[in-house]
């Protein structure tokens, strides 16, 4: 072999060496491109899901505030509308003795109170109510006594001779009634509210 052909092989062998050395590098150097992209891929999307996370989180924080804000504003207008109708009731019915038709009023109050006493019956009414409660019993001929140990603006308390049994009927027990009832129908409102929204998951 002469000197050219045996550096024509070296040069041939040089070549084919580099050849492949450039080729692993390549193939290297896309797989840590590839890896890169892969990872940076992943932050990203982590990124994304977390701003997501923080959004939605935000977002529902913001629905509670506003029904909470809308649930209060509707039971504070709905307890002062009925306040006022409270209030002029009230007003009316201290007017109630001044009434034309009180009479009857009072008589149907006492009925009311004797539909669960037995026997003789114990009447006690305002002062003032004296002379049309017993122009009532007188026509409801029952065995009574008639008592003036009462304040009120009209009705009366009812009971049993024993006093065990005791029906108070008055207007002023009434409106605690009414009140009474406002509460529960507020409560209703804030339970029917809370299941609402748990229910709808807000």
């Amino acid at each position: 072999m002469s000197i050219e052909d045996i550096l024509q092989a070296l040069d041939d062998q040089c070549r084919q060496e580099c050849q492949e050395i450039f080729s692993r590098a390549e193939a290297e150097a896309k797989q840590i491109l590839d890896r890169a992209q892969a990872e940076a891929d992943a932050i990203r999307q982590a990124r994304l899901d977390k701003v997501k996370a923080e959004a939605r989180s935000e977002t529902t924080s913001m629905l509670y505030t506003a029904r909470l804000k809308s649930k209060n504003t509707v039971i504070s207008t709905k307890e002062q509308i009925a306040e006022k109708a409270l209030a002029s009731a009230e007003e009316e019915l201290h007017g109630l003795r001044s009434r034309q038709d009180y009479p009857s009023i009072l008589e149907d109050m006492i009925k009311e109170g004797l539909v669960r006493i037995s026997g003789k019956v114990i009447v006690h009414v305002d002062p003032a109510d004296a002379e049309v409660a017993e122009a009532v019993m007188k026509r409801l001929a029952l065995d009574h006594e008639l008592l003036l140990d009462i304040q009120s603006a009209g009705g009366a308390v009812i009971s049993d001779a024993d006093g065990r049994v005791r029906i108070v009927n008055t207007v002023e027990e009434r409106l605690n009634r009414a009140r009474e009832k406002l509460r529960m129908h507020v409560s209703g409102i804030l339970f029917e509210e809370e299941v609402g929204a748990a229910v709808g998951g807000g």
